[in-house]
């Protein structure tokens, strides 16, 4: 399990592949986390019986919903700030790994897969990797229009090259 997580190594691009698709796996505690708190932090300004199947309850909840949309439609700071506050040491603990898994497993990711092909000079290509991430990150949320366009498209080729160009390691071990 210890290779898995450990920046050494290389992986083909197959590999690499099949790891990008493990990575996006790996969210999915982060997303059922998320979707807890909300759920328990929207269930706390109600008070009903989840558990009363009863068309009358189910009512009563959908009316429930409705009001609360309509609260936060007009004071939306106002429960932003309260669902933040409601954040316990465990959740955000939780919130924390649930979050450092995936990037850590998909760094490393990367940095196998970087090394089969860049092997001398891993770590700067490694480095401006994850810097035009970064980037290219920030571009995308920032931006619209044909600037958006080019950086994902770039994105995309870096990608592709990474998992069909072939490494001059015949066997690898990561």
């Amino acid at each position: 399990m210890k290779k898995f997580f450990s920046f050494s190594g290389t992986i083909s691009g197959k590999i690499f592949f099949l790891r990008t698709l493990f990575t996006i796996v790996l969210t999915i505690p982060l997303i059922i986390a998320a979707i807890s708190k909300w759920t328990a932090y929207f269930m706390s300004l109600g008070e009903f019986d989840i558990s009363d199947p009863s068309v009358e309850n189910q009512m009563e909840i959908q009316r429930f919903g409705d009001e609360l949309a309509m609260k936060i439609v007009e004071n939306p700071e106002f429960y932003l700030n309260d669902f933040l506050s409601s954040f316990s040491f465990i959740w955000i603990l939780l919130f924390i790994v649930c979050v450092l898994l995936p990037i850590w497993f998909g760094l490393a990711t990367y940095y196998k897969r970087i090394s089969a092909l860049f092997y001398e000079q891993r770590n700067g290509v490694f480095l401006a990797l994850v810097l035009f991430e970064v980037v290219s990150d920030y571009i995308v949320f920032n931006s619209s229009g044909i600037v958006n366009t080019l950086v994902t498209f770039l994105g995309l080729l870096i990608f592709v090259f990474l998992v069909f160009y072939s490494s001059k390691f015949e066997t690898h071990e990561g």
